[in-house]
């Protein structure tokens, strides 16, 4: 219900590392921050309604946010996703909010035309090179998911790797 910043720079060089802990502890609630950041939905399946990302506990003057800062091919963006959500006494839901910048030593300039959220998830997918579906196979593992790479089919895997290294024919 309240804020929490996760700084992965912590890691220094360690680019495998595992995020452990107990039943409740958070762990899924890291990757769907990560994957919501990216894509607009949670990491696993069974959280596809992103409405579930909101605290049931958090105050009607606190919105639903992620913001991912991240390194890529030497370049580092800002992707921001704010849910709308209903306050106490309104109608309809109010907050939303998308953003998605390159950082530079200049400062931020825009990745997208318009910060909507259309245009910002065809971005996120080209400067990363995956799709979501394929991001949370490859990069993310969710609990109980790795699975699914193991027993994808070979076609599928030949085409999420040639993404990944980029080695079409």
């Amino acid at each position: 219900k309240d804020r929490e910043v996760i700084n992965f720079k912590e890691l220094d060089d360690n680019r495998l590392f595992v995020i452990s802990g107990k039943t409740g502890a958070g762990k899924t609630t890291i990757f769907d921050g990560i994957c919501f950041a990216l894509y607009g939905s949670a990491s696993g399946e069974d959280r596809e309604n992103f409405k579930m990302l909101r605290s049931d506990f958090a105050d009607d003057e606190v919105h639903t946010s992620v913001e991912l800062v991240f390194e890529l091919n030497g370049k580092t963006y800002r992707v921001l996703r704010q849910l709308g959500h209903v306050k106490k006494g309104n109608k309809t839901a109010t907050g939303e909010k998308y953003e998605f910048y390159q950082i530079t030593n200049q400062g931020e300039t825009p990745c997208v035309d318009r910060q909507m959220k259309s245009e910002i998830d065809q971005k996120v997918e080209e400067i990363v090179g995956l799709t979501k579906d394929q991001f949370s196979q490859i990069v993310m593992l969710p609990q109980g998911e790795f699975r699914k790479l193991l027993t994808s089919k070979t076609e599928n895997k030949e085409e999420i790797l040639r993404r990944i290294f980029q080695t079409y024919p």
